[in-house]
């Protein structure tokens, strides 16, 4: 019987942090997302980016904004992104987002050691996005995602559905501070029965983290936008631990199962700057605290926004030091406009 190294745990191989279900969809989305430190809850100047908060659906256009991105990353992973946002006269706004992230050339053995074959992990994330501009000041929008995910051939694909929320507000034409809640009730389930069999197989679930993000941007001027965020990220997990007020046949306390819950914090922050009407550049940094470890990460990149009037085609570049400073991300996407 195929046995695949680390079966449940190769969302880590991909991991940007944590280290939990769903790790992914937690790396930050697009060249200028990444660049600017993923510190765009409030920032609606780079466009809509509504899988940062779903209230950035409602950015007005006369267009549709079309992004497709992919990363270039160590260790046989792949990452690929799109998006594409659709005004909804005469206040509203869709967005359709797909993330997709693939880890191959995973060695196959049996429990004995011998090598079966070359395995791979897929990971996908669809999400639709929908906001009401109330006002000129106050957006609000709500998104659905469907998780699915592939570890192995002889266990069933992960199928769930979670639910995202966000809020935007503009304190005046500079200033504007937003919050969101993502990934409510996502999760993975895995029935691995029909690989370990009845006795060593189970039906095992990993729940994604609930994060709450809050965070401004500021426009210094009109070339100039800063930004910053706080994400207060909450993960609960089950845990065994020995009972001391019972004791077995052998008068050793059994163990049973208790559900604890952690939290991590993370602050980011980013800028960004036109140094010509064709060329804008950005730089972030993300700090946070796993478990006790604090980390600093500085990501920086650019746009070259090409002299078409058709599609007014942009290419957007990023470089991403990876949390384990083992390897670095580099990140590309084009932007049409429709």
């Amino acid at each position: 019987m195929p046995l695949m190294i680390a079966l449940f745990f190769a969302a880590d191989v991909a991991a940007q942090s944590g280290g939990y279900a769903g790790s992914f969809s937690r790396m930050g989305f697009s060249p200028r997302g990444m660049a600017m430190g993923n510190a765009l809850t409030a920032v609606h100047q780079e466009g809509s980016y509504a899988y940062y908060n779903p209230a950035m659906a409602a950015i007005p256009s006369e267009t549709i904004q079309v992004d497709f991105s992919t990363a270039a990353l160590r260790f046989d992973r792949r990452l690929h992104m799109i998006t594409a946002n659709i005004q909804m006269p005469p206040s509203a706004g869709l967005s359709i987002s797909l993330m997709n992230a693939r880890v191959g050339n995973i060695d196959g053995r049996t429990s004995s050691g011998y090598h079966t074959n070359m395995l791979s992990t897929n990971e996908f994330q669809l999400i639709g996005n929908f906001a009401i501009r109330f006002s000129e000041k106050v957006w609000a929008g709500i998104g659905i995602k469907y998780n699915l995910a592939n570890y192995h051939p002889e266990v069933p694909n992960s199928q769930n559905v979670g639910i995202d929320a966000g809020l935007r507000i503009a304190l005046n034409s500079n200033l504007t501070i937003a919050a969101s809640v993502k990934d409510l009730l996502s999760e993975y389930r895995f029935d691995s029965t029909d690989l370990f069999g009845q006795t060593a197989g189970s039906v095992s679930s990993y729940n994604f983290p609930v994060r709450v993000i809050v965070g401004a941007a500021y426009d210094l001027s009109n070339d100039w936008l800063i930004s910053m965020d706080t994400e207060f990220r909450f993960q609960q997990y089950d845990i065994l631990r020995a009972d001391p007020n019972r004791r077995n046949a052998a008068g050793f306390p059994p163990m049973v199962r208790a559900e604890e819950t952690t939290q991590s914090t993370f602050f980011r922050a980013g800028s960004r700057y036109s140094i010509h009407e064709r060329v804008t550049i950005r730089g972030g940094l993300e700090y946070y605290d796993i478990g006790g470890e604090n980390q600093l990460q500085p990501s920086g990149g650019f746009s070259i926004h090409l002299p078409y009037d058709r599609f007014s085609p942009s290419i957007d570049y990023a470089f991403v030091r990876e949390p384990s400073q083992l390897s670095s991300m580099h990140v590309f996407s084009i932007r049409l406009h429709i």
